[in-house]
């Protein structure tokens, strides 16, 4: 008797409420702080069930959790209850006893008011959010400007040469001209305009005396000229967000039969998007005048493109690029 005393007083004391339950799931014990935080009194609820106290909205969940408490003697449910007229918030926690034979013999119900712990925690998220958006801000701004240089960087090596002056923009306009027509993937067309204007950005990195050469390149020369794919995608890899546009500039003189460079990469290993800039990127070539070449005109550049689709070009997609010259659209 001494030590049931003894318990009580030490369950009456306790910092947060508390409801005992016999194995029955009657209400046996109402500490003064459960009263309370949840404006009760024990005379109205001791002796009842405790199914009977809850709305009738959540009763099935009570009904569920605590037979679920019965079979695993090492669960704890738990429910967040929002007191619309304190405007307070608390959490209950069921845990079961067990006695000697392994049999429920109550199950105590701990109120703990949680109302600052959440304000905390949610003014801690909303802080996070604004920082979180704080920085996405800042990296798009400084995606935008280090896009912005590169441009800027292309449209000067082209302006060094006449001959390749605005070929960049004119491959962009080709590609998502294409890409609108003929394919019409928004995620594509957004991937083409950026790597249609930085697709030769890693040119560089190649002596200006190659790139503004009046004739053929010597072989060595070539291979020189070969390594702006692999430049270009050192100057880009450190925005992560433009993994799929790296591809494209680093892929954009693979070949559909896999002798083109830098990879070998053929067919549809080759990203769709490097596929569109090669046939861009060909075709403005033919049509432009280049020091070693005369300028082909739109029929002339399609009707050899037409000669090497399925081995330099995506056939498929190549067939529609050159309908689209030969209708007019592009060009």
């Amino acid at each position: 008797m001494e030590n049931m005393d003894l318990l009580s007083i030490v369950f009456e004391h306790l910092p947060d409420g508390l409801v005992i339950l016999d194995k029955n799931n009657d209400i046996v014990f109402i500490n003064s702080m459960a009263e309370k935080l949840r404006h009760t009194s024990r005379a109205e609820k001791i002796g009842r069930n405790v199914l009977d106290c809850h709305p009738q909205h959540s009763q099935e969940k009570v009904k569920k959790a605590l037979l679920h408490l019965k079979k695993d003697e090492a669960a704890v449910f738990k429910r967040m209850i929002i007191d619309r007229e304190s405007n307070r918030i608390f959490e209950n926690s069921y845990k079961t006893i067990l006695d000697g034979n392994g049999e429920v013999a109550a199950t105590f119900v701990n109120i703990r008011d949680i109302t600052e712990k959440h304000k905390s925690e949610q003014s801690e998220f909303l802080s996070q959010q604004a920082l979180h958006e704080q920085v996405l801000d800042l990296n798009e701004k400084l995606n935008s400007l280090f896009l912005s240089s590169l441009t800027c960087i292309v449209n000067t090596l082209e302006a060094k040469d006449p001959y390749t002056k605005g070929h960049s923009i004119r491959v962009t306009d080709i590609s998502k001209t294409f890409v609108e027509l003929s394919i019409g993937q928004m995620q594509l067309l957004h991937d083409v305009e950026i790597a249609g204007k930085l697709h030769d950005v890693g040119k560089i990195g190649i002596r200006e005396a190659i790139l503004t050469k009046p004739g053929k390149l010597t072989e060595e020369e070539f291979m020189q000229m070969r390594m702006h794919p692999l430049i270009a995608e050192q100057i880009l890899s450190p925005i992560i967000k433009l993994k799929d546009i790296v591809a494209i500039a680093k892929h954009h003189h693979e070949r559909y039969d896999g002798k083109g460079y830098p990879d070998g990469l053929r067919a549809e290993d080759i990203p769709i998007g490097a596929r569109v800039l090669a046939l861009a990127d060909t075709f403005d070539a033919m049509t432009s005048t280049r020091p070693y070449k005369p300028c082909s005109t739109a029929e002339e550049a399609i009707l050899e493109m037409r000669k090497h689709l399925g081995t330099q070009f995506d056939p498929e997609l190549g067939k529609r690029f050159v309908d689209l010259v030969d209708s007019g659209a592009i060009g």
